[in-house]
């Protein structure tokens, strides 16, 4: 496509509204899973709901230390409060953060709080008066406060995985506040804002991103600045439907899911033929300056419509990131139909042409086409997979995927 110059855009900002984060640590007394593992064999294997009766009463007594924040004293003394509660109760996880509604004088928060858990301290380990060991293990609490309107909820993948980067600077045998307080203080800029930066500087063409994020096609970016190369793939992550359509797949196929969203190879389907397979030389996003080519690339009327919609409101991350869920949910529930359809149209020739209608006038035909065949519940059977040969053969004889 053309060369396009963004140095005359106005660059949107998310309105100003109250951020803050708070890191804090304290020794957590954790089960031994080697007595778990006894216990099993024994043939009383530990529940889920007793496991974290144990968590939780071994950890009654602790008291949090906080490490950087920038909040008043009182405001720290209330968010303390709260997680310490949390805490005590045992519902506060590893791996995912969670969101609550907090009050912070006459001001209302939303505070998100994410448990970071490290490798355990070398102590020995002690009985925990039930008749079961523990070990005691270093642990931080990170949290990030903002207003409701801010919607950290929808943001929370970006906010995990913000604070699992913290990580490295933790693991030193001396914290470095500094580092530390520079690292949290941009925790909205990173997380959030990078949704206003990339509609802002590419405008109606973030359709292309969202097309190939929904193809998971990989996109070769030359000459960005680490910042921008970083705000498309998070971008593209987004915009991609592999968590939800992976939800109920293995831990090893999930723990590479952000490899799979920016670089999976478009050819790597065996199953599928060419109209949903091979999609040609990959895309590239070329960017000198101000300028930026992308080449090789394609669009849906499904990513024209999203993209239209994202530019009503450049300014909020929040409004950006729903528009983003809301057409994933969209698509999603079009994938479900043509699943539905295909089924049928295995013994019913009326609902193969209802197949092909559909796929013609949804506006993201060749992206569902994509995506069923890496349903292996949906093309496991012989007959399914020939119903969807002689929709990609009838498609790619009348070229009815072909923009106007």
């Amino acid at each position: 496509m053309a060369t396009t110059d963004t140095s005359n855009l106005v660059s949107s900002k998310t309105p100003l509204q109250p951020l803050y984060y708070a890191l804090y640590a304290y020794h957590a007394n954790r089960p031994s899973k080697e007595a778990d593992n006894i216990e099993g064999d024994k043939g009383a294997s530990t529940s889920v709901a007793d496991f974290l009766q144990r968590e939780a009463t071994s950890n009654s007594d602790f008291s949090l230390s906080r490490i950087v924040t920038d909040l008043s004293t009182e405001e720290e003394h209330v968010l303390r409060d709260f997680i310490s509660k949390k805490l005590s109760k045992g519902t506060v996880y590893g791996g995912s953060g969670n969101v609550n509604e907090l009050h912070l004088g006459e001001e209302e928060v939303s505070c998100y709080f994410y448990l970071l858990r490290q490798t355990s301290l070398d102590l020995e380990a002690e009985l925990d008066g039930t008749g079961g060991s523990f070990y005691t293990s270093q642990e931080y609490v990170i949290c990030f406060l903002s207003s409701p309107s801010s919607g950290l909820e929808i943001f929370r993948p970006e906010l995990d995985a913000y604070c699992e980067g913290t990580s490295y600077l933790l693991d030193q045998k001396e914290l470095n506040n500094d580092r530390i307080k520079t690292y949290l203080a941009k925790w909205f800029t990173e997380s959030a804002e990078y949704i206003c930066r990339c509609v802002n500087r590419f405008q109606k063409d973030i359709a292309y991103f969202i097309n190939a994020a929904l193809m998971e096609s990989h996109l070769d970016i030359q000459g960005a600045t680490t910042q921008t190369k970083e705000d498309v793939k998070k971008f593209m992550k987004a915009c991609s439907l592999s968590d939800l359509l992976q939800k109920g797949a293995d831990n090893d196929a999930t723990s590479n899911i952000e490899g799979m969203l920016i670089d999976l190879d478009v050819n790597s389907s065996s199953n599928s033929s060419d109209t949903s397979s091979a999609l040609g030389d990959k895309p590239v996003l070329r960017i000198e300056g101000d300028m930026y080519k992308i080449e090789n690339a394609e669009k849906s009327n499904l990513a024209d419509e999203w993209a239209v919609s994202m530019l009503k409101d450049t300014s909020s991350s929040a409004y950006l990131r729903q528009v983003i869920e809301d057409f994933k949910l969209k698509t999603i529930q079009d994938l479900n139909t043509l699943k539905r359809l295909v089924r049928q149209a295995e013994n019913d020739h009326y609902a193969l042409y209802r197949a092909y209608t559909f796929l013609r006038d949804c506006g993201s035909g060749a992206i569902l086409l994509r995506q069923i065949w890496k349903d292996d519940n949906s093309v496991s059977v012989k007959d399914t997979q020939n119903v969807l040969r002689i929709l990609e053969d009838f498609i790619k004889d009348t070229d009815s995927f072909r923009k106007d």
